[in-house]
């Protein structure tokens, strides 16, 4: 099913399954119920989707206190810029609760943004803040491209703060599953993050239809995890590709890089590490 549409059944069951989750947020109960996510859990629970003022560093606060008192929050940023009102909460309070707390028990904060681009959205709608939090301890982030991304990310809530990064040119995509393939033995191997999944597809297409060279492409969904796909998948490329959304000092690439180099001089990878693919080191443009 689409993205969005993935992201709202999501919502819908997490709900369903949980009669403490509460999804809160500026536009949930809109009638276009942020890009459509929204509105079918509204529909659903109406009680417990909660239309919040424009007040993101006080509702984050406000995110501590209902999962101490057993509630589980779902917090909408419709602009992941945002996030830098969210950031000492989530910093200070939210990640380290479960190291300061006499049970060890993190706080269960789902806290979703969107990383926009086209129509509707300047330069300060259009930057991935992920990679600030990717290597937060006490926070799990996500930059899912399929639907096996939004459920893992969502399974995450209940027990953990989860960061979901999600880029609107994702929207009116259908992935099942982080990866696709063009031709047979791929001597080429993408690794890639959030919309550039689909820039990367575009690159392994044409070098197929073109030049007969069969490629492969993975999207890295948990971003904290920084999984890499497993050797067995990896086969017999020869040649390792990054591809990053946001610039690359201080981005998440150095880090999938240096781990694709460890692997190559382990012997467990004959992929060569060859190059990253980044914007430039300016404010990501709207279009």
């Amino acid at each position: 099913m689409p993205y969005a549409e993935s992201i709202a059944q999501q919502t819908v069951e997490w709900m369903g399954n949980n009669e403490k989750a509460v999804l809160m947020g500026v536009g949930v109960t809109d009638a276009k119920g942020i890009f459509g996510t929204t509105a079918s859990a509204r529909k659903a629970f109406p009680r417990r989707v909660i239309e919040t003022p424009l007040s993101e560093n006080m509702l984050t606060g406000s995110l501590i206190g209902l999962a101490q008192n057993g509630y589980n929050p779902l917090f909408v940023h419709a602009r992941s810029d945002f996030m830098t009102l969210s950031m000492e909460h989530i910093v200070n309070s939210i990640a380290k609760w479960q190291y300061m707390d006499a049970e060890k028990k993190a706080l269960g904060i789902g806290i979703r943004c969107i990383i926009g681009q086209g129509w509707g959205n300047g330069p300060q709608h259009t930057q991935s803040t992920a990679h600030w939090f990717a290597g937060m301890p006490g926070v799990e982030t996500f930059m899912p491209v399929c639907e096996y991304g939004i459920k893992s990310a969502f399974k995450s809530i209940d027990k953990y703060p989860t960061l979901i990064y999600e880029h609107r040119r994702l929207y009116g995509t259908e992935f099942k599953t982080p990866w696709v393939q063009f031709g047979n033995k791929p001597s080429v191997l993408f690794l890639a993050f959030s919309a550039t999944f689909l820039d990367a597809q575009n690159a392994a297409r044409v070098l197929f239809e073109r030049r007969d060279i069969a490629s492969r492409v993975y999207a890295i969904e948990n971003v904290s995890e920084m999984k890499l796909p497993p050797d067995v998948e990896v086969g017999e490329s020869k040649l390792t590709v990054v591809t990053d959304i946001a610039p690359i000092r201080g981005g998440l690439s150095d880090g999938v890089a240096r781990k694709v180099e460890i692997r190559r001089i382990s012997g467990k990878w004959k992929s060569a590490f060859t190059d990253i693919i980044y914007p430039p080191h300016t404010p990501v443009p709207a279009s």
